[in-house]
């Protein structure tokens, strides 16, 4: 057999053995039924088949030429000549995954169908087609060309890869001497005619495309990731299987708190002794360690992924259990991940990204968004969704969500269930957990709910009446202040106050319409006041920053609300009650934020409250607001539009990837509702932004990038220009890094929910 290259470097049947044997060390870690394991080692051993083509091969070729150039440092024409050459072997090599596409559907098609099972059931054939390309109704649609498959060296190749199956288990193959002639009749069809050629199993007739997008997406989704996660771990750096998976997870958490120098609470304890409990319901007060238990309950899992609501809390989380597991067997998953990993490390560690994106690191920290997508059918969606049934799944900060999006989670988690679920909250309300399946409740104990780490003072009028001047009373004792208003206009009406009026030089201000680094900075210095340091902020620090000021004035919002953010306030409880001032009447903005009523509720809650409320009282009065809320009408008929939307999408896309060019199913595909945003370069930035393109630093584009309401682009157009170069909008609404970007005039009333941060 002449020698076939999988790469320039790697020899064909080199490369299908290593994934072959990586593919059944991870099907067996995945504790895949004999069926399925078969399926997912011929996906193995034929996901690359298809490279035994003349183009194919030809290309390689070309690429080994350039790459011996390069290393005995030929003249730069020639090299520039043989990489010519390479570029144009690769326009006409064949797609190798559309090629391998008769061999393996003879293949599979002729195994043994087990028990119940359909003759139709291609989900390695499937996997194969769609290893390198999402499957959709689109997928090499109108390939006329045939492959000029390498006869002479294709059953030589064959043979050996059923050696190597045979090896590992896979013993129900068929004999090649009866499948070789219908690999050839096969291959003599072009894709397209292969693809929706009608065909007919029994009772079923459908195309062949039509029989993929019907398969069960449960074990289509598992073969494709045995798969994907085998050919990917055959290209990294150290192939081994293990390292997608956590051992002494226990072990390793109490030896880092031993380090830290922490002991054991009551209820870190009474959580590491439900271990063995499939669900947990963990309710302990803002820090007194409800990570660490959490973390010594999921301790026996093999995968735990940690779910959070914001980018911002993701990524503190991300580098606290990196802290705790180690750099490597941490993953990052949210919108910016790719940005946040190429940042930390100083380099594209394409390994982290790559498994931590479809959460086959053995700790994964996500966003929620993350989750719900798989479940939504956004790219990867096989692996995620695969993965996670067998994972240990953390919601933690689960009071965070709005119904449509909790109604989105709570079908995704009742058609596919982790194999272990954790809730947690400092405020966890009954009425929410009666949402969830049943489990093991753990409370932290009465003394850290006895703590009383706030003074509540009451007062009439609006924040953008009142606010500074009490601030500016605390901040010229040199205490730290936070202000909190419900939008940005008013943050910044209340900033320019202080800068200009009271020429106050310790103030900061921070909301969501800041570029990415600007946002950044101004965290971190957030994170470091000075006294007379005043803090005008937005909901941004309700859940994203780990600070403790020593007094806070703020607009009324929910409940629940409050309580986050009076958590930015003696956090830790260990000074005397901190002053927190609530002004009572709400500006029309917090009004079209979060609705009238609740804030009426809210009100009527604090005004029950106890001057000095212990964080136990705190979340009592955040359980009476969800009693009400829940109760509403429009707030059932949200969380059932949730689950809606998500059995109609699975339902619609069977084993398909969302189509996000299709505008019905775009319109679908959102994990929240009111709250979508898109990112806009200002115009002041775009000379940077094209220095990145130029130096070919695109990876740092986010940098200059910021969020506003999609609706802006609709109801403002005329401020907002396409960047077709950049992959993004341009805007001509002014910009600066103290007061960041500025609304339109007159501003819009957004849609009601959109949270003006």
């Amino acid at each position: 057999m002449a020698e076939l290259l999988a790469k320039p470097d790697v020899p064909l049947l080199f490369h299908l053995e290593e994934v072959i044997r990586l593919g059944a060390e991870i099907a067996e870690r995945m504790r895949l039924p004999p069926r399925l394991r078969a399926k997912a080692l011929l996906a193995c051993a034929l996901h690359d088949i298809g490279k035994a083509t003349r183009g194919f091969q030809d290309y390689m070729r070309a690429l080994r030429m350039v790459q011996e150039a390069e290393q005995r440092g030929a003249p730069a024409p020639e090299q520039e000549c043989l990489r010519r050459i390479a570029r144009q072997r690769k326009a006409r090599a064949y797609p190798h995954a559309l090629a391998s596409l008769p061999i393996a559907l003879a293949a599979e098609g002729n195994l043994p169908s087990g028990p119940g099972e359909s003759p139709s059931a291609f989900e390695a054939t499937a996997a194969v087609l769609s290893h390198h390309s999402p499957l959709g109704p689109e997928l090499y649609k109108g390939y006329e060309s045939l492959p000029d498959y390498l006869w002479d060296d294709l059953p030589d190749l064959l043979r050996a890869l059923w050696e190597l199956m045979y090896e590992h288990g896979v013993d129900e193959l068929p004999a090649l001497k009866d499948i070789e002639p219908q690999i050839r009749i096969l291959a003599r069809q072009t894709p397209a005619a292969l693809l929706e050629q009608p065909l007919s199993f029994g009772n079923e007739s459908r195309t062949l495309r039509g029989m993929l997008q019907r398969l069960p997406p449960q074990d289509f989704a598992r073969v494709k990731t045995v798969l994907h996660l085998a050919d990917w771990l055959a290209s990294a750096k150290s192939p081994c299987p293990s390292a997608l998976f956590l051992s002494a997870g226990t072990l390793t958490v109490q030896r880092s708190m031993e380090t830290r120098g922490q002991s054991l609470r009551d209820f870190q304890r009474r959580a590491q002794s439900a271990a063995d409990r499939e669900i947990l319901l963990l309710r302990a007060p803002t820090g007194t360690g409800k990570t660490e238990a959490l973390l010594l309950w999921a301790g026996r899992a093999e995968r735990i992924i940690y779910l959070l609501p914001t980018q911002a809390t993701t990524n503190a989380m991300w580098r606290r259990l990196r802290g705790i597991y180690g750099n490597d067997a941490v993953g990052l998953a949210h919108g910016r991940a790719s940005y946040m990993l190429r940042r930390e490390f100083d380099e594209d560690p394409l390994d982290l990204r790559l498994f931590g994106s479809v959460f086959a690191k053995p700790v994964t920290v996500a966003t929620l968004d993350q989750y719900l997508l798989a479940h939504l059918h956004g790219r990867h969606w096989e692996e995620r969704r695969s993965l996670a049934r067998g994972a240990t799944l953390i919601l933690d900060e689960i009071h965070a969500y709005e119904p449509y999006t909790l109604g989105l989670l709570l079908e995704a988690l009742s058609r596919e269930p982790p194999a272990r679920l954790a809730l947690a909250s400092a405020t966890l309300p009954d009425p929410l957990l009666q949402l969830f399946p049943p489990g093991e409740p753990v409370d932290a104990e009465p003394d850290l709910w006895a703590r009383r780490r706030h003074r509540i003072r009451l007062c009439g009028g609006r924040l953008t009446d009142h606010g500074l001047e009490i601030a500016m009373d605390l901040a010229r004792k040199g205490k730290t202040v936070l202000v909190i208003a419900n939008t940005v206009r008013d943050a910044r009406q209340l900033y320019r106050q202080l800068r200009e009026a009271h020429r106050w030089p310790q103030r900061a201000l921070l909301h969501s319409r800041f570029t990415l680094a600007d946002r950044a900075r101004k965290e971190e210095e957030a994170q470091r006041p000075q006294p007379g340091t005043i803090l005008i902020a937005t909901q941004v620090v309700e859940v994203s920053l780990d600070i403790s000021y020593d007094a806070m004035i703020t607009e009324i919002a929910p409940m629940d609300a409050l309580v986050q953010r009076m958590g930015r306030v003696n956090r830790q409880g260990i000074h005397p009650p901190a002053p927190v001032w609530i002004c009572q009447d709400w500006s029309e903005g917090a009004q079209r934020v979060y609705g009238r009523e609740i804030l009426l509720w809210s009100r009527e809650l604090l005004e029950a409250l106890p001057e000095t409320p212990s964080d136990a009282d705190l979340a009592h009065a955040v359980q009476q607001l969800y009693e009400r809320v829940m109760s509403d009408p429009a707030w059932q008929r949200e969380l059932e539009d949730g689950r809606t939307a998500m059995r109609e999408i699975q339902q619609i896309l069977g084993c398909y990837t969302i189509d996000l060019s299709d505008e019905e199913m775009k319109n679908r595909f959102t994990a929240r509702r009111g709250t979508l945003s898109i990112e806009v370069l200002p115009e002041v930035l775009a000379s940077e932004a094209d220095a990145l393109r130029e130096r070919g630093e695109m990876w740092r584009l986010p940098e200059l990038l910021v969020p506003v309401p999609i609706y802006w682009l609709k109801e403002h157009g005329t401020f907002f220009t396409p960047r077709t170069d950049l992959g993004c909008f341009q805007t001509a609404l002014p910009y600066h890094p103290e007061e960041g970007l500025q609304e339109p005039e007159p501003q819009t009333a957004g849609p009601r929910g959109v949270i003006v941060e």
